[in-house]
C-alpha cells in the first residue's frame, strides 16, 4: 500500500488532483479496515457471518454502502469447477430477474477470457477502453443499465471467482472501480474461512451425534449388563436348589438300587430292572454335576486347590472308574502311563473330572470289541502330555466340539452329557493352565491330545 501511495501521489501534480487521490486513498484504508473487522467478527463471532453466502452479503453491502451502486453479485468455483452465483446484493427499487441476467454473462465472458470486463454505455467506441464484448453493452442497455464492470479473481493463477457491478450512474461505478479490485481477492479468504468454519461445526455436530448415540448404547448395554446379571443370579439360584432338591433323593435312589443288586436275592426281570434304575439314576447324576460345574465355569466361581499327587495314579484310578461304562459298551481300556512320570502338583479334583470325561467320550465312541489307548508321557521339562486314542468315527465338526451348548439347540442334534462333559472339560483345561488339540484319523478314529503343566503359576494351594 506504501508503494501504491508513492507511485500515486508525485509531487508534480496539482493540488486538486492531490485533493482526489487522498480522498481514494481515505476511502481505501476506511475500507481495510472494514474488511478487517468482518474478519474480525468471522473469526470471533462466527454465529453472525457463517456461511459463505453472508461473506458475500457483507462485501457486497460493504461497497454499496461507501459507493451507493445498484447491484454487486458475486460468483465462484462450484463443485463441477463452473462460476456459479455466490451472492447478490441489490437496491430494493432494483429490478433483481434483469441484474442476474447481466451478471450472468458477463460472468460467463469472464470465465472465458480469464480477464477484466469493462462496459459503459456512455462511452463512444473511439475512447472506450476494455469495454468488453458488444453483446455486454446492448445487454445493460437493453436492461436499463448504464455501465457494468467484472473483476476476476485469481488464486494461485487460477480463477476462482468474479465481483460483478452494474449500476444506472457510470461516475459512481468508476470511483468505485479500485475498492472493487481491493475487495475481490478477501472475498474468497472470507469464503475460504466459512467454509473450513462449516466444515468444523458440521464435524462437531457429527461427533456430538456420535457421543450422544454412544451414551445410548452404553444406557442400553448397561441396563443390557444388570438384566443378565439378574438372570445369571436366577439361574445360580435355580441350579443350586435343583442341585439340593435332587441330589438328596437321588443318592437314596442310587445307594437302594446297589444295595438291591448287591445283596438281595432278585429275579433276572427284578436285576434287569434295578440295573436300569441304578443306570438312569447314575446319568442323571452326571448330567445334573455338569450343569452345575457348567454354570460355576461360566459366572467365574472356580477355583483351584493344588497340592502334589502321582498322576500315574491318577491315569490308573481314572481309568477303573470308567471300567463299569467300558464294560457295558463292549469296549477294552488300554491304559500305559509313562513309568518316568513324577509326582505333580495340580487341582486333582478337576484332573480327574477332566480325564473322566475324556475316557467316558472315547468308550462312547468306540465300536464293540474295540479298544481305547491312554497313555502319558513327559512333553517337557515343565509339562506332560495325556493321549487318549479310539477307534470310532471320524469328526465332521471336529473345531465345533467345544463350543458351548445353545439353549435353542434342536434336541435332535443336541449335545449329549459326554459332549457336554468336553465343553466343560475344556474350560478346565484352560484353568489348570493347559491346551488340548483333536486329531481325526484315518480310516477311522479319533485322537485327543492334553498338555498341562507340570506344576501350574496359578491358583489356590490346599
Amino acid at each position: 500500500m506504501s508503494e501504491l501511495i508513492t507511485r500515486s501521489v508525485s509531487e508534480d501534480i496539482t493540488p486538486e488532483r492531490r485533493g482526489g487521490l487522498d480522498a481514494q486513498l481515505t476511502e481505501l484504508y476506511s475500507l481495510s479496515a472494514e474488511i478487517v473487522d468482518l474478519f474480525h467478527t468471522q473469526i470471533f463471532s462466527p454465529d453472525t457471518i457463517n456461511t459463505p453466502a453472508d461473506v458475500c452479503e457483507a462485501f457486497s453491502d460493504m461497497i454499496l454502502r461507501h459507493w451507493d451502486l445498484c447491484c454487486i453479485v458475486i460468483y465462484l468455483r462450484d463443485a463441477e469447477g463452473r462460476l456459479s452465483e455466490s451472492a447478490i446484493h441489490t437496491h430494493a427499487h432494483f429490478d433483481e430477474a434483469k441484474a442476474r441476467e447481466v451478471s450472468s454473462q458477463f460472468a460467463a465472458e469472464v470465465e472465458q477470457q480469464g480477464q477484466e470486463l469493462q462496459s459503459w454505455v456512455d462511452e463512444t467506441d473511439a475512447v472506450k477502453k476494455n469495454s468488453g464484448d458488444e453483446r455486454l453493452r446492448a445487454m445493460l442497455e437493453s436492461s436499463g443499465f448504464r455501465a457494468g464492470v467484472a473483476v476476476p479473481i485469481h488464486v494461485r493463477g487460477k480463477l476462482v471467482g468474479a465481483l460483478i457491478a452494474v449500476t444506472v450512474f457510470p461516475e459512481r461505478l468508476r470511483a468505485a472501480l479500485n475498492g472493487i479490485r481491493f475487495i475481490a481477492a478477501p472475498v474468497v479468504v472470507g469464503v475460504g474461512n466459512a467454509r473450513r468454519a462449516a466444515a468444523m461445526r458440521e464435524q462437531h455436530q457429527r461427533i456430538e451425534h456420535l457421543l450422544e448415540q454412544l451414551q445410548t448404547h452404553s444406557h442400553a448395554l448397561e441396563e443390557a449388563n444388570r438384566e443378565l446379571r439378574r438372570v445369571a443370579n436366577y439361574r445360580s439360584l435355580f441350579l443350586a436348589r435343583m442341585s439340593h432338591e435332587l441330589r438328596t433323593p437321588l443318592t437314596s435312589i442310587l445307594g437302594f438300587a446297589e444295595i438291591m443288586l448287591e445283596h438281595e436275592e432278585l429275579s433276572e426281570c427284578q436285576r434287569r430292572f434295578c440295573e436300569k434304575i441304578h443306570s438312569s439314576g447314575l446319568q442323571l447324576q452326571t448330567s445334573l454335576n455338569q450343569l452345575v460345574d457348567l454354570s460355576r465355569i461360566e459366572a467365574g466361581q472356580s477355583e483351584l486347590f493344588l497340592h502334589e499327587f502321582s498322576l500315574s495314579e491318577v491315569l490308573n484310578e481314572s481309568c477303573a472308574a470308567v471300567e463299569r461304562l467300558a464294560q457295558k459298551q463292549s469296549v477294552k481300556i488300554d491304559c500305559v502311563p509313562d513309568e518316568g512320570l513324577s509326582t505333580i502338583v495340580s487341582d486333582e479334583g478337576k484332573l480327574r473330572q477332566v480325564l473322566y470325561n475324556f475316557f467316558a467320550h472315547a468308550i462312547k465312541r468306540s465300536p464293540e470289541g474295540e479298544t481305547v489307548h491312554i497313555y502319558a508321557e513327559g512333553f517337557a521339562s515343565s509339562s506332560f502330555r495325556i493321549t487318549i486314542e479310539d477307534r470310532g468315527e471320524p469328526l465332521d465338526g471336529i473345531s465345533h466340539i467345544f463350543e458351548s451348548v445353545e439353549a435353542s439347540t434342536p434336541s435332535g442334534s443336541a449335545p449329549d452329557m459326554y459332549e457336554l462333559g468336553l465343553v466343560i472339560s475344556r474350560h478346565l483345561i484352560a484353568l489348570l493352565g493347559g491346551t488340548v488339540m483333536l486329531e481325526n484319523l484315518q480310516p477311522r478314529g479319533l485322537k485327543v491330545f492334553i498338555e498341562l503343566p507340570v506344576r501350574p503359576t496359578e491358583g489356590k494351594q490346599e
